[in-house]
């Protein structure tokens, strides 16, 4: 790494939060006390930046210093005379990547002149740049968590599920999406979602199936369903032992399919971190997302989707795009500029959904595509 171990980070705040929290968050690099420039214009982008600092679980104390000119260089180099004063003997740095141009400009001059480290946090290109009468590079590690993301752009997690999908239930996952990619499995499991929703309204969580039950694949489905404890067939019923089960039939299992792959992904450090079912605020506006899962220090979201095999033919047609539209508008907002979204879909899109995807920079992963969603993941978080 061509930066020093520093007790103390200068940073100048900025409204991205991202440069300044991986400076900080550098392996055996961590800082003790981040000190930051504010001016008046960043008061709340210090704020978020605080949370996002707390969010990562290390103790570091940020200390805020106003700056009430931006374009003067001497009231920025009077402030930074201030905190190096503050820091002792202690060790410090410049974090140069906020801040406004002019800003940066000042404080690369003052770190020279006063023979103090200075760097800068190239996220795009994934690098650390020691800036000094020549430059050195090092790539960026790998280190932030789905939390600490959401967290710098100023989203709180309120719940996330990032536990492992029970014994019983992977194998009969994999088999259950085989199932769903044939024509009479997707049959099959609209009539399944169709007695789901029914049962919800019963108070023993019971619906009546009055079809002939002579179909191969509802067959099957009933039993995979029986193998993994979710549901329970006989005497012209279909009954669900409780509500998890109930809504896991009603589609929940596809979202669990997605969880057990970043599951795995994130086992063999093809991930850094994952999380799924997960409620997010901020400003007091609540969104829920199906699955989120961090690589190379960027956010990528899933949005998962069964609702077409309902069985409802009069909302088909518009399905896909407002999963399309959540999908694009919300991906830019949790993880930032560098976020990526992807729709998958049981059901595979017609063209033109396809087409409105590729125009929103909204990748589609659907039909007998989801057969190879783990390659298709790896694929996606490496090119992005």
């Amino acid at each position: 790494m061509p930066i020093p171990a520093l007790k103390h980070h200068i940073v100048l705040v900025s409204a991205q939060a991202l440069p300044t929290l991986l400076g900080a968050s550098l392996p055996g690099k961590e800082p003790s006390h981040v000190h930051a420039v504010v001016t008046p214009a960043m008061r709340e982008a210090a704020r978020r930046l605080r949370n996002a600092l707390e969010a990562r679980g290390r103790q570091c104390i940020l200390t805020q210093y106003s700056l009430e000119d931006s374009a003067s260089q001497h009231a920025l180099c009077a402030v930074l005379d201030g905190i190096r004063e503050a820091c002792g003997t202690e060790t410090v740095g410049v974090n140069l990547t906020g801040g406004t141009k002019l800003m940066a400009l000042a404080a690369a001059e003052w770190a020279f002149v006063n023979a103090l480290p200075a760097f800068y946090i190239d996220t795009a290109g994934e690098r650390v740049i020691h800036i000094g009468s020549a430059w050195r590079y090092a790539l960026l590690p790998d280190v932030l968590t789905v939390r600490g993301l959401l967290a710098a752009n100023g989203f709180a997690v309120e719940k996330a599920d990032a536990e492992s999908v029970p014994a019983r239930r992977r194998d009969v996952l994999g088999r259950l999406l085989a199932l769903a990619c044939t024509k009479e499995g997707e049959r099959a499991l609209g009539r399944l979602n169709r007695l789901a929703g029914h049962a919800a309204k019963a108070e023993d969580l019971c619906a009546r199936d009055d079809n002939t039950p002579t179909d191969a694949a509802w067959q099957e489905l009933l039993s995979l369903c029986a193998e993994a404890g979710t549901a329970q067939s006989g005497n012209g019923h279909v009954a669900f032992p409780d509500e998890a089960a109930r809504r896991w039939c009603n589609g929940g299992w596809f979202e669990e399919y997605v969880k057990m792959t970043l599951y795995r992904l994130k086992a063999e450090r093809r991930i850094r971190d994952f999380a799924s079912s997960v409620e997010v605020r901020r400003e007091g506006v609540k969104n829920e997302l199906d699955a989120l899962f961090t690589a190379r220090n960027r956010l990528f979201t899933i949005e998962c989707k069964t609702a077409a095999m309902s069985g409802n033919m009069a909302t088909q047609d518009k399905e896909p795009s407002d999963h399309l539209y959540k999908a694009d508008s919300l991906h830019d907002h949790l993880g930032g500029a560098f976020a990526k979204a992807m729709l998958c879909s049981v059901r595979p899109l017609a063209a033109k959904d396809r087409e409105r995807a590729r125009g929103l920079d909204v990748r589609v992963v659907c039909g007998k595509e989801l057969l190879a969603l783990e390659k298709e993941l790896i694929t996606w978080s490496n090119e992005a």
